[in-house]
């Protein structure tokens, strides 16, 4: 009947309906522990009836109502201790624990004589057990569908065949109780479509609005990146140096100093107006690498623009002159390597200038000016080495 079921969505493609499935296992357990809780109180509480409703069989009823409540409990019992197995086995535990329940309802009757109210009037109690597989679950509408049909049919074989309700009076009764069964069932079955429908456009909407914020917060990272990184070499800018050298200054007072190198390519321009900027771009990323392999883990480094690089060495007071001519020399003979860049042998070197942190007042700024100075007296000397 699809005027009655208007828009209702079909399943989404398989990792969606995963997904989908997985955000309602906390609310498919949390449900079945409260129609649990009150198919108990309801099962227990309708014994203040039997007295004048089941005046024939009060015994009978209260083994029906214990064998209910014991089935119940152990379903509960259950869920705490697998509740993966029962999520994995959904359709199938709440269908049987809803039969369970109509079967209990459909004892009551039997076990009551025909003179007996609930004889006749219990049958109310599946309208209980149709609400709550309606409201309570989360089944598929086709699987709702079968269950609710089962329900209704169990309770037509057993008026039929244990109640021998075949006479033309308790026919009548029973073809207006089956009414009134269908036409809720009917009823809960609609509404369980509507849920259904807008629960999955509110997941979809969740699900669209988290991917949203997921792409948001990356392009905002992407941004601080970029704007804080050389896009060609992927090493830190002048920014993000300055700020690094600034931290480690305000750390270093006391015992420890900074050390810092300014590095200069020698051979760049010919490599440039010989080759082609690509030819350049190649070498300066090789470069990057090759620094990046050189210094230690705490060291940092950046690209300032062109092919000037720049490191910073934490060091500790005693240290100093050893460890900044060693790594000197090591980024020297590491940026003297050969470059292949398309079957050319590339070959570049370095002019390295040094400063030590020598007082408090000095700024990061003006540390990187004097090894850039005393990079200048390295290439106005002609040599490799460090100038202090």
């Amino acid at each position: 009947m699809p005027f009655l079921f208007p828009a209702m969505p079909g399943r989404f493609a398989p990792a969606l309906e995963d997904a989908y499935q997985a955000s309602l296992a906390g609310e498919k357990i949390r449900m079945a522990h409260v129609a649990c809780l009150l198919c108990v109180l309801l099962y227990l509480s309708s014994a203040i009836l039997d007295a004048g409703t089941l005046p024939s069989n009060v015994a009978g009823a209260w083994i029906v109502r214990t064998i209910a409540v014991l089935a119940t409990a152990t379903l509960v019992l259950a869920m705490r201790l697998w509740p993966r197995a029962f999520l994995r086995h959904y359709t199938i535990c709440v269908c049987m624990v809803t039969f369970g329940w109509a079967a209990g309802v459909e004892a009551l009757m039997t076990v009551s004589s025909p003179n007996d109210l609930a004889w006749s009037t219990y049958y109310a109690g599946l309208i209980l057990v149709a609400m709550a597989l309606h409201t309570w679950t989360h089944l598929r509408l086709a699987h709702a569908a079968l269950a609710s049909l089962v329900m209704v049919g169990g309770y037509v074989m057993a008026g039929l065949f244990v109640q021998g309700m075949t006479d033309r009076k308790h026919l009548a009764l029973l073809a207006q109780n089956c009414f009134f069964l269908v036409s809720v069932n009917l009823v809960g079955l609609v509404s369980m479509a509507v849920r259904e429908r807008m629960s999955r456009q509110s997941f979809l909407l969740k699900n669209s609005l988290a991917h949203e914020l997921k792409l948001e917060e990356e392009a905002k990272r992407q941004s601080q990146h970029l704007s804080e990184h050389d896009a060609l070499t992927g090493l830190p800018n002048r920014l993000r140096f300055l700020r690094q050298l600034g931290e480690l200054l305000d750390a270093g007072r006391g015992a420890s100093t900074v050390a810092v190198l300014f590095l200069d390519l020698d051979n760049f321009k010919p490599v440039n107006d010989r080759h082609g900027h690509a030819a350049g771009d190649h070498v300066l990323a090789v470069i990057a690498e090759r620094i990046r392999g050189a210094i230690r883990p705490l060291d940092l480094t950046a690209r300032l623009g062109g092919d000037e690089f720049v490191v910073a060495l934490p060091l500790a007071r005693h240290q100093g002159e050893a460890i900044v001519e060693r790594l000197s020399a090591a980024l020297c003979a590491a940026i003297a390597e050969p470059i292949d860049f398309h079957g050319n042998s590339l070959r570049v070197s370095a002019s390295i200038g040094s400063s030590v942190w020598a007082q408090d007042g000095m700024s990061a700024e003006q540390l990187i000016d004097l090894a850039d100075r005393s990079m200048y007296e390295t290439k106005r000397s002609r040599k490799q080495q460090m100038v202090f």
